[in-house]
């Protein structure tokens, strides 16, 4: 089975496990299945309007619904992956995500590459007719990569662990902690972003590691935030990085709500 393989500042291997061509098949049917019943509906709706439409205008529609269906695919899996982060709904059903080559969640501008290159990928005749060039690459590249994937620096992973893993410190809320040794302000949630989130996501519940591994993967991130943050008189790099966890989550939630 590949996997990906990320070495941390710290000399720890984080090991992930690459999607392969089966999975990444059944997915893209699936979102084209419900791309494909979409398209009817909305081209069904336009020639009805058309047939009862004297001005012509419905039929421009109609045309112009027709002929858009590389744009509604690019639209689709753009707009899901950037909502969804890195997932389609196929993909979400299937329990895969797109990221970034290094392991670490793809930036919106590799999704929009990546989402460019899809008709290639999907229509393109090589080797064979109507949409197998990405199941080749797919099947045949070391990384598992279609060719958006090569021109945007991103692969897909198995997303079984991540989304099994327990939420860290469930219930528990930073602006509720009945002591913080962190001086966090809303100015510094700003040098954070969801990358963040999801790196201390991935440290606090990562399964597979060792004490020690895990011990100074912890002490070398606690060492980072702090020089970004500019924290002094840091406590215990366990208690700093749970601090900081949570203040980045409920900072995401309050982004939410807004």
């Amino acid at each position: 089975m590949a996997e990906l393989v990320v070495a941390t500042p710290e000399g720890v291997l984080l090991r992930r496990t690459l999607a392969g061509a089966g999975s990444r098949f059944c997915a893209a049917a699936f979102d084209g299945t419900l791309l494909a019943l979409g398209l009817i509906a909305l081209v069904l709706a336009a020639a009805l309007a058309a047939s009862i439409d004297p001005t012509g205008v419905s039929g421009f529609v109609y045309g112009v619904i027709a002929g858009a269906g590389v744009l509604l695919l690019i639209g689709y899996v753009l707009g899901f992956a950037l909502l969804w982060n890195g997932q389609t709904p196929g993909k979400r059903l299937l329990g895969l995500r797109v990221v970034s080559a290094d392991g670490w969640p793809a930036s919106p501008w590799q999704h929009v590459m990546r989402s460019l290159f899809l008709p290639l990928d999907a229509l393109l005749p090589v080797p064979v007719p109507f949409g197998l060039l990405g199941l080749v690459l797919v099947a045949s590249t070391e990384r598992r990569q279609r060719l958006g994937d090569l021109v945007a620096g991103t692969v897909v992973l198995r997303d079984e662990d991540r989304s099994a893993a327990p939420e860290p410190f469930a219930g528990l809320r930073w602006s509720q902690l009945p002591q913080r040794k962190l001086a966090l302000t809303a100015g510094l949630a700003a040098r954070l972003d969801e990358t963040d989130h999801e790196f201390l996501r991935e440290l606090l519940t990562r399964p597979g590691l060792e004490p020690d591994q895990r011990r100074r993967l912890i002490a070398g991130a606690a060492r980072d935030y702090a020089a970004r943050l500019e924290l002094v008189d840091m406590p215990a790099p366990d208690a700093a990085l749970k601090e900081i966890y949570l203040f980045l989550r409920e900072a995401r939630e309050s982004r939410a709500r807004s």
